[in-house]
C-alpha cells in the first residue's frame, strides 16, 4: 500500500514539472476569468424580475382592529440591472404603510401613487416598475371592542358501525369576538361554523373550521377546533314493565308476562345510567277486538333517542279481563 502512494506521488510530481500541465492550467484560469468577466458584464445589463414585496401595517395602536384583510404581498414586475436585482432577491423586500399618516374615519387608503412611491424607495429610484398586482390598497378598521358571541357548528357527521356520536358537538373557543360598526354588531347573536362532513367515525375526532365570514365584520378568531366524541356501542337489556291504555272504567286488564325484557344500544359512558324510567311499553285494551291469537301486541311508546336498535324480546302477551 505504502509503494503504491508513494509511487502515486511520484508520477504527480513529474505531470507537474510537464509544459503540458502548466499549458492546461493557464488555459483553466483563462476560462475561469472569462466567464467571471461574462458574468459581471451579463449582470450589469438590463434585466425584468418579478417579486413578491410584503406588506405590513405599521404604528396601529392597539384599540385598532381592522375589518378588512390586510393582504399579506404583493406582486411586483421591475427592470433594473441585473446586479441590483439579484441583490434585491436576498433582501426580502417589504412595503410598510404608515397606519397614522393614511388612515382616518375607520379607513386606510394606500394609492397607486403610494404603491409606487414606497417601491421606489425599495428598489431604487433607476428602478422601473413594470407591473403591480394591485391598483391600490384600501382597508375597513374599527376602535368598538369586540362583542363576545356563541360559536354554532354545522355538519353533517356520521359515526361508524358500532359507534355513536355521544354528546353535543364542542367548538374551541366556544365563544369568539365580533367587530364592526355597532349598528353591524348589533345584528349579530351567534356566528357558524362552515359545513363540516364527516363519516364512519369510530372514535373521538378534533377538526380545524373556519367560521362563515359576515359582511363588514370581523371574527377574532376565525378559525375553532370541533371535538367529535364518539363512543363504541354497548348492549344492555332491561325488564319494563307494561302498561295498559284505553281500560274501561270498572275493569282491569291484567297482562302475562306483565314484564317483558328490552334489547338496546347505548355509548360505553352510558352503561351504568339506569335507563328503565325513560323506556315506556303499551298495550291497548281497544286492540282485544282485533286480536284473534288472544294476545295483545305490545308496542315501545317512549324511549329516548340515545338508546339505539331498540327491539323486545317477547311483543305480544296474553291478557285476562277482571271486572272490578
Amino acid at each position: 500500500m505504502g509503494k503504491n502512494l508513494e509511487s502515486a506521488r511520484n508520477k504527480w510530481r513529474q505531470l507537474k514539472e510537464t509544459s503540458t500541465f502548466h499549458d492546461v492550467v493557464l488555459f483553466l484560469v483563462f476560462v475561469a476569468v472569462s466567464a467571471l468577466f461574462w458574468v459581471i458584464l451579463a449582470l450589469n445589463d438590463s434585466a425584468q424580475d418579478s417579486f413578491n414585496v410584503r406588506v405590513a401595517v405599521v404604528n396601529c395602536p392597539d384599540s385598532v382592529t381592522f375589518i378588512s384583510d390586510i393582504p399579506e404581498k404583493i406582486h411586483v414586475t421591475v427592470r433594473d440591472k441585473g446586479t441590483t436585482l439579484w441583490r434585491n432577491h436576498y433582501r426580502h423586500p417589504s412595503m410598510n404603510i404608515n397606519f397614522e399618516e393614511y388612515a382616518s374615519d375607520g379607513e386606510l387608503k394606500y394609492s397607486r401613487n403610494d404603491i409606487v412611491t414606497s417601491l421606489k424607495s425599495i428598489f431604487g429610484s433607476a428602478s422601473q416598475i413594470i407591473s403591480i398586482s394591485r391598483d391600490s390598497i384600501h382597508l375597513d378598521y374599527t376602535t368598538n371592542k369586540g362583542k363576545r358571541v356563541p360559536v354554532v357548528v354545522r355538519g353533517n357527521i356520521f359515526a361508524a358501525s358500532g359507534s355513536v356520536i355521544e354528546g353535543a358537538l364542542k367548538p374551541q373557543p366556544s365563544n369568539v369576538l365580533v367587530y364592526g360598526e355597532q349598528s353591524v354588531i348589533d345584528t349579530i347573536h351567534r356566528v357558524l361554523t362552515e359545513q363540516i362532513s364527516l363519516t364512519d367515525l369510530s372514535e373521538t375526532t378534533v377538526v380545524d373550521v373556519d367560521l362563515q365570514r359576515i359582511k363588514d365584520a370581523r371574527i377574532i378568531p376565525s378559525v375553532v377546533s370541533v371535538t367529535v366524541p364518539v363512543e363504541p356501542l354497548v348492549r344492555k337489556e332491561a325488564l319494563i314493565t307494561i302498561t295498559p291504555e284505553n281500560v274501561p272504567h270498572g275493569e282491569s286488564l291484567l297482562l302475562f308476562p306483565s314484564k317483558v325484557p328490552v334489547v338496546y344500544y347505548v355509548a360505553m359512558s352510558r352503561l351504568g345510567d339506569n335507563d328503565d324510567p325513560n323506556i315506556e311499553l303499551l298495550v291497548d285494551y281497544n286492540s282485544i277486538k282485533y286480536s284473534r291469537s288472544g294476545k295483545l301486541h305490545v308496542q315501545v311508546s317512549r324511549y329516548p333517542d340515545r338508546l339505539k336498535n331498540l327491539s323486545l324480546k317477547n311483543d305480544s302477551v296474553e291478557f285476562t279481563i277482571v271486572k272490578n
